[in-house]
């Protein structure tokens, strides 16, 4: 390949780069998740909308207790009967924040439960 055509490849990269940029600049901004979706022992809980504040609580009896707190943050694990507390470290999952499309999950392994962010526009 000669030089010309690297050059006008490059062109053609940047301008879809631009036009790709400017897209998502001026496209309106819509959260990829509209439910939160809770499992128990690898099975559906429970499904909630995110626009509604609420706690839910999971009583699975032997000690095994998780609050989890939908408002206008997210979704958190409120509180864990768990030892290590990683589900409630984790914090709140923003379904308006870009990086929650990568991860979209709070694991309570101990307890056997999970949150996800769910639905959406996708």
């Amino acid at each position: 390949m000669k030089r010309r055509d690297w050059l006008i490849i490059g062109c053609g990269l940047l301008l879809a780069l631009l036009a790709l940029g400017a897209w998502l600049l001026l496209s309106p901004h819509k959260s990829a998740f509209s439910s939160v979706t809770v499992y128990v022992n690898g099975q559906v809980y429970g499904i909630y909308p995110l626009d509604e504040e609420q706690t839910i609580t999971i009583d699975q009896g032997n000690g095994k207790l998780n609050v989890i707190r939908i408002d206008e943050h997210g979704v958190c694990m409120e509180r864990s009967s768990c030892k290590n507390q990683l589900c409630v470290n984790k914090g709140c999952l923003d379904p308006n924040n870009d990086e929650t499309l990568l991860d979209n999950w709070i694991v309570c392994l101990p307890n056997g439960v999970t949150v996800e962010l769910t639905g959406g526009e996708g």
